[in-house]
């Protein structure tokens, strides 16, 4: 059986999740003398990186993701990604869904073989998206054989 604690530790950028373990099943076993065995009992420790709970996977078949339209407030765009065997990239798109000029699919930046928790990601001929701000958005993140856990904007 295993004992989840009610509480994550968050500290150097994981999630740590301690638990107690015993060899032991639901029921008493001590009702029943033919399966007695010796209990054991330990405390386990498991950790993640930050934020990796769920997330969008794609495989060698390039997968998409676009957000719903928001309201930009900040210049620039972080992602929690895992792209050691592949790679990402994202466009800014209008609320229509349509790229906006030097945001687009051929302006992006793409990233390979990454592996980051706030991956500041970048365009060709832009560094952030301080001229955007203000106005509604769409994201149009593009990967392949990479997990996407998170993004978020940041000032």
């Amino acid at each position: 059986m295993v004992f989840p604690s009610s509480t994550v530790v968050t500290h150097a950028d994981r999630h740590w999740f301690y638990y107690g373990g015993e060899n032991e099943r639901h029921g008493t076993a001590e009702l029943d003398p033919a399966v007695w065995f010796e209990k054991r009992r330990t405390i386990g420790l498991a950790t993640f990186p930050l934020d990796r709970f769920i997330g969008w996977h794609a495989g060698a078949r390039r997968g998409t993701v676009v957000t719903k339209p928001f309201v930009l407030k900040g210049s620039m765009l972080l992602a929690n990604v895992d792209a050691k065997h592949g790679e990402i990239a994202v466009e800014v798109l209008d609320p229509e869904g349509e790229a906006i000029p030097g945001y687009g699919s051929q302006d992006a930046v793409v990233y390979s073989r990454v592996d980051n928790l706030r991956l500041r990601l970048k365009w060709k001929t832009k560094r952030d998206l301080s001229e955007l701000v203000g106005k509604t958005v769409r994201l149009r993140f593009r990967f392949t054989l990479a997990d996407l856990y998170a993004f978020q904007v940041a000032r």
